[in-house]
């Protein structure tokens, strides 16, 4: 069971990566109705990017904080858009070439593999490359997600939020999504481990057992 109060910072967050896109919404139609400088084209541009990128947050996080990620199909061709909508307005790539869900992929894998990727996006400052695995080589039924990119690395709240033995009343927003994170691998029966292979890189991995 999650604790209500982290169930509040997740919101808390939710709400923080909503009210950027929104704003821009309200601004640019503010400027569609007064078009005193002729302005009318990049106001529809900006309007219509912002409001895109604010349906992709919210369809995003839908299925990796609701119920609509507890179950995952044979195509993970929807969690892999849902993963490109979401880095479509930063400076990262998504690099997820199979699709194809290994067999037996268990219930609530494809909610954790969407708060991977949100977790390892926050990892990258300055952009770079998020290259997620779900079976293959590395293992038949372990979930990888490496964010590639200059200065690679999870902020302090995020660190903290990790830490067996954080305390609750001290999670901010980012650190409760970490928190979240390691939680639904243990209900998979598995683990959150994070190391470094590489110069600014850092990977994710969850090895659900057999």
């Amino acid at each position: 069971m999650i604790d209500l109060r982290v169930a509040e910072l997740l919101a808390s967050r939710l709400c923080h990566d909503l009210v950027g896109p929104i704003g821009a919404v309200g601004n640019g139609l503010e400027l569609l109705a007064d078009d005193e400088f002729g302005m009318a084209d990049d106001a529809m541009q900006l309007t219509s990017n912002s409001a895109r990128q604010a349906s992709a947050i919210l369809q995003f996080f839908r299925l990796a904080y609701g119920m609509a990620g507890a179950r995952v199909g044979t195509d993970l061709t929807p969690l892999r858009d849902l993963a490109a909508g979401l880095l479509q307005a930063s400076k990262s790539e998504l690099d997820w070439a199979t699709v194809a869900a290994p067999e037996g992929l268990p219930d609530g894998a494809g909610k954790m593999v969407m708060n991977m990727v949100a977790l390892a996006h926050e990892a990258l400052p300055r952009g770079g490359k998020l290259t997620v695995e779900i079976g293959g080589e590395a293992g038949p039924r372990d979930l990888i997600v490496t964010a590639s990119g200059q200065d690679a690395h999870l902020r302090p709240e995020s660190l903290a939020g990790l830490d067996e033995n954080i305390d609750i009343g001290e999670l901010s927003p980012r650190g409760a999504h970490s928190y979240f994170t390691r939680v639904l691998a243990k209900r998979l029966g598995s683990d959150l481990e994070i190391d470094t292979p590489g110069e600014d890189m850092l990977r994710l991995k969850v090895a659900l057992p057999a």
